[in-house]
């Protein structure tokens, strides 16, 4: 069996909690630094890595670079320093490329 490695990169106060469950974390509130630490982390064959949606957001590179491969798969997560959605608008961007409707909208009438 294949064991995927899992890590988490941002704020401390965003990301500490995830290594009581076995998580790799590290701190950084740099962005620039924080995509270094992707590099790093793909080298090592993590599979998923989880970044912090400030972070993202001012450093694209980190989505755009990594997200048309298959590993890893870069998840953004909300950030205790930011409150602007950003990970939020990402992903309806994603579903709605993957299959072309907005089911994230809160207008859809799909019944």
């Amino acid at each position: 069996m294949h064991l995927v490695k899992v890590a988490v990169i941002g704020d401390i106060d965003s990301v500490i909690g995830f290594r009581g469950i076995g998580m790799t974390v590290v701190t950084t509130d740099d962005p620039l630094e924080a995509y270094r630490i992707i590099e790093e982390l793909v080298k090592k064959q993590y599979g998923v890595i989880f970044v912090t949606e400030d972070l993202a957001e001012k450093n694209p590179a980190i989505i755009e670079d990594y997200k048309e491969k298959i590993e890893p798969a870069i998840i953004l997560i909300p950030s205790s320093r930011s409150n602007e959605q950003f990970a939020l608008r990402y992903l309806q961007e994603m579903v709605n490329k993957a299959i072309g409707i907005d089911l994230l909208k809160e207008d859809n009438n799909l019944t």
